[in-house]
């Protein structure tokens, strides 16, 4: 976008002299900081401006590998779009990453120096836009830590080309710029000894040391044996409020709980802190593999100190061990089995414990009779049908999931890279492509190519590989090897010696393997604390599996900063698991999701990033839009799997309590949930006819959330007979008011548009057929009565039960987070609308939906909203094919209805805003598919009159500019934007 010099003097008022001015926020300075839960990231903001530059330049102390890979994504783009950047760093203190300068050379489009002089200590970024300059000047160097995580202030503010503040800083850029050397391989390889001098004693200092200095060692402490006899290794944050329920279970008397942590979140140190505070005459511990008993039985040896320890496997029989480490194939033969007694030992820990619907499992857990049985699992949802939580009485002892765990830092970050899969014969790799184009060789050259790019250059190469097919997996070894990358391939015909062996094999630094090619076999129970990279070369079939795959790599472990994550979009029909899985969003609401991918790294704990290609995005957001969220096989399997986690049958405010799908797509599949209900419940109590029109109707018309009237006035007549008027006002704006600066509103208008939509005035006829007359409320005097439907239906104690959890559910929608406002008409901004909604918040006496088409100018009420589809189908007629449009996110272009001049009824109105005090309002779907975003008002700028083009003639129309009241979210605005053909 081009800055308008006006718009910016204003936002410098808005700025610097007072915040009561109105100005255009984009141009306003702006101080950026790291808070995640606010969605806000110094990094992000980097993102955005490196996303739109004609070039940029970085002025910094510290670069780090880390911090390097937090902006590879973009990086890669600019070199590919040959957008130019400098960088100034330092050798001052030694402790600039050299792998990250030589990463940084691998990028044609990039100059960089090095300032040796000393005492070089700015941090500044700089980028050319169109007709202005931005800059990110403050605290934070380009490492991780700085860009995502720490509490840092730097203030974003732009300069038009001749201002003198952009002329200063390009000045002293160009002075340092000239005093500084080239940094070239031979200058690296020198200045690598000095670094690796300091980094030893860098690693001596504490990390909150390091931080206060203004960097962070990217090195975690060593873990192996001969460091753990000199630590004293005490549970974390999340492991002592775990120890704490399991404790209250005990004391309720409960003898079997599920614990449920994400792999790498130390849940087997955390079952040894219970066995330690519970004191066990004799433990068994069961797991399936020997691998896994191998390394518990270390961690329980080292943490809780016992008499012996010993193994129950298929070539040990350690039978007389305090604390037996058992393999689940040997323990379940019946020989063994029963040469123990029944309460041979008091505490039981089953490890990997989502294996448990296995015939063996239920053996051992059928026979033994512990005083405490513990299950461990990172991922309790099983695909045939097992309930594991009703297995351990469904008492759940903790739940420690991914982002929990990177929110405490108890996971090592990750940097996940999606792009594009290769075109092959003008065919993008699907999932049924054929064998020949998987492993093509121009395919094979884009997969070394991002395997090189992503890599981080300050450590060996430790990858999974993780692919669809067998034969792929094959081929895709020979491939590697030949160009250079070390690979060997494991499949689940490979015994579990050649796996080990293998596995040691990438675990060795003085080994050349680099990758291990896998099918599945690596999705669960095997654990390479080493892995930094793991790459994925097949569609995602779940979100539980690409949380497993993921997890392979999020272990912490000695030199390793952070675990690359490279995943290949293909047209993959299951690609909206990927937002799914990375946000832990398991809601399955398309807007919350689409948010999620528009927003990249910023509502991600931790310094983790999320980097997706424009192209792969758009493959996401395609999936996305396809995507069936209400077949019946997927809404039965979440309704399932959190009734067994309750063990009841779940309300739909269960569902949000514990973050589950949204309940709405119930509604959607089956009018009702209770309708939903029915059809999953072999026996629920009975509902009549008339109640059961009367939830359909709360359910479709105001179960969404769309204001909070009719829900709380429904609400308060449940408990009352009549309120009056003017408490009912009171209640409304007393709604959530005390959480936020502004809050709801009910005007007379409002009162009078709320008593339209629960009686049968505001719905048409054809509507009122369907439904049959009603009325739940009626004004008399200076109060609401409850109608005489209601007043039936309120008589059963079901539709009671099923309205309350309704209405519940509904104003949990209206529930505003932080950073929303409410707008006129009890409008929130962003928020998405049908056309119906529309015409009753706007308090309309009946609903234009039939007639609105693409706007109503309605001259009573004086408002005028425009609905817009910004992605037209290919197959729209000419006639209607308007030029609806965004200039930038601040300016909207608009055309009228064809055969309209500026002298039209509906249009003057618009063009003569301020004579007509027309309120003009912008609704925005991206597609067919999806309701419209509220964008908020807009003010009259400009206009021409011109012709539409069609077949057969051509037809006058009115093209109008209007001016954003609020600069579009940019998030929304890039969502709007991004089209996969402008990208290919």
């Amino acid at each position: 976008m081009e800055i308008d010099s006006t718009e910016f003097i204003k936002s410098l008022e808005t700025g610097f002299v007072s915040r009561s001015v109105s100005s255009n926020s984009f141009y306003t300075p702006t101080l950026l900081y790291n808070n995640w839960l606010q969605g806000k990231k110094i990094l992000s903001s980097i993102s955005s401006e490196l996303e739109t530059c004609t070039e940029f330049l970085f002025s910094v102390a510290f670069i780090t590998s880390s911090g390097l890979a937090s902006l590879l994504q973009i990086l890669d783009t600019l070199q590919k779009r040959n957008v130019p950047g400098k960088i100034i760093t330092t050798n001052y203190l030694n402790f600039t990453d050299p792998a990250a300068l030589e990463k940084l050379l691998e990028f044609s489009n990039i100059e960089l120096r090095a300032y040796t002089d000393g005492g070089f200590h700015p941090k500044g970024y700089i980028f050319k836009q169109t007709n202005y300059y931005s800059m990110i000047i403050g605290s934070a160097n380009l490492t991780q830590d700085a860009l995502s995580r720490n509490h840092e202030w730097s203030v974003r503010f732009l300069s038009c080309t001749d201002g003198q503040i952009i002329f200063t800083v390009k000045d002293e850029f160009e002075r340092i710029w000239e005093k500084s050397k080239i940094v070239c391989r031979s200058w690296i390889d020198d200045y690598s000894q000095k670094y690796k001098k300091q980094k030893k004693k860098w690693l001596n200092l504490s990390k909150e040391t390091t931080q206060e200095l203004g960097f962070e060692v990217e090195i975690e402490a060593n873990t192996n044996d001969e460091i753990k006899d000199e630590l004293e290794i005490v549970p974390n944050k999340m492991q002592e409020e775990a120890m704490r329920s399991l404790i209250n279970l005990r004391k309720s008397g409960k003898k079997k709980a599920l614990l449920i942590a994400a792999t790498g979140t130390g849940k087997t140190y955390l079952a040894a802190f219970d066995v330690k505070q519970f004191r066990p005459k004799r433990l068994l511990y069961v797991a399936h593999r020997d691998v896994i008993l191998s390394k518990s039985e270390k961690s329980f040896r080292y943490l809780t100190n016992p008499k012996d320890t010993g193994f129950l496997t298929g070539t040990k029989k350690d039978f007389l061990a305090q604390y037996l480490f058992a393999s689940i194939f040997t323990l379940a033969k019946d020989d063994v089995l029963h040469s123990f007694s029944k309460e041979t030992f008091d505490y039981i820990i089953i490890d990997e414990v989502h294996h448990a619907g296995a015939s063996s499992y239920k053996k051992i857990l059928d026979y033994f009779q512990p005083q405490f049985c513990l299950g461990l699992t990172a991922t309790p949802e099983r695909t045939d049908g097992f309930d594991i939580f009703e297995m351990f009485d469904h008492n759940l002892a903790y739940e420690i999931r991914l982002q929990k765990a990177l929110e405490e830092d108890l996971l090592c970050p990750f940097h996940y890279y999606g792009i594009s899969d290769l075109t092959v014969d003008g065919e993008i790799i699907e999932e049924k492509s054929d064998f020949s184009k998987l492993v093509a060789t121009e395919r094979i050259r884009h997969i070394k190519e991002a395997l090189l790019r992503f890599k981080n250059n300050s450590f060996p190469v430790k990858g999974l590989i993780f692919c669809s097919r067998k034969d792929e997996a094959k081929e895709l070894t020979k491939q590697l090897n030949k160009n250079q990358l070390v690979a060997k391939c494991l499949l689940s015909d490979d015994s579990d010696f050649k796996r080990e062996q293998v596995i040691e094999e990438l675990e060795d630094d003085h080994q050349p393997l680099q990758y291990i090619v896998s099918v599945d076999i690596f999705n669960e129970g095997v654990d390479i604390p080493s892995v930094n990279q793991v790459v994925m070369l097949r569609p995602t079939q779940s979100a539980i599996i690409f949380i497993q795959q993921l997890g392979r790599g999020l272990r912490k472990a000695e030199n390793k900063p952070y675990v690359s994550v490279i995943d290949f979009i293909g047209n993959y029909e299951n690609n909206f698991f990927i937002p799914i899985a990375l946000y832990g969003n398991y809601s399955y609401d398309k807007d919350s999701l689409r948010k999620c991918l528009a927003t990249g790294s910023a509502n991600i704990p931790g310094a983790s990033t999320i980097q997706i290609t424009e192209i792969a995005r758009q493959k996401i957001f395609d999936s996305l839009s396809k995507a069936n969220f209400t077949q019946l096989k997927l809404l039965k399997t979440e309704y399932e799997k959190l009734k067994r986690k309750l063990a009841k049958i779940p309300l739909m405010m269960d569902f949000v309590r514990n973050d589950g799908i949204d309940p709405y797509l119930f509604i959607e599949k089956s009018e009702t949930y209770f309708q939903f209900k029915m059809k999953i419940e072999k026996e629920l109590p009975i509902m009549t006819e008339s109640q059961l029109h009367s939830l359909q109707f709360v359910s479709k018309e105001l179960g969404k959330g769309i204001r909070i009237h009719e829900l709380l006035l429904l609400k308060l007549l449940m408990q009352q007979s009549k309120i009056s008027i003017k408490e009912f006002q009171n209640q409304v704006e007393k709604f959530q008011k005390d959480s936020v600066q502004n809050s709801f509103s009910c005007t007379e208008n409002d009162l009078q548009g709320v008593i339209r939509v629960l009686s049968d005035s505001f719905y048409g006829e054809f509507w009122l057929k369907k439904q049959g007359p009603f009325n739940y409320v009626f004004l008399q005097n200076e109060n609401i009565i409850r109608g005489a439907v209601f007043e039936r239906a309120l008589k059963s104690d079901v539709y009671r039960q099923e309205l309350n959890d309704l209405i519940n559910y509904g104003l949990s929608k209206l529930q505003l987070k932080e950073n929303e406002r409410i707008l006129e008409n009890n409008f929130i901004l962003y928020r998405k609308y049908t056309r119906k909604d529309v015409c009753k918040l706007l308090n309309w006496k009946k609903d234009y939906t039939s007639t609105i088409y693409g706007y109503k100018t309605d001259k009573n009420t004086k408002v005028c909203p425009i609905f817009v589809t910004y992605k037209k189908a290919e197959n729209i007629s000419d006639t209607i094919d308007y030029d609806d449009h965004f200039l930038d996110d601040t300016r909207f272009n608009w055309m009228t209805r064809s055969n309209r001049t500026i002298f039209s009824s509906e249009v003057e109105p618009l063009i003569e805003q301020e004579k007509s005090h027309m309120r003009i309002m912008l609704f925005i779907q991206k597609d067919k598919t999806e309701d419209f975003y509220y964008l908020g008002d807009m003010k009259y700028a400009k206009h021409e009159e011109t012709f539409l083009e069609t077949k057969e003639k051509k037809l006058p129309i009115v093209n109008i500019q209007f001016d954003m009241k609020y600069p579009v979210r940019q998030d929304i605005y890039h969502y709007l934007e991004t089209n996969i053909e402008e990208q290919s």
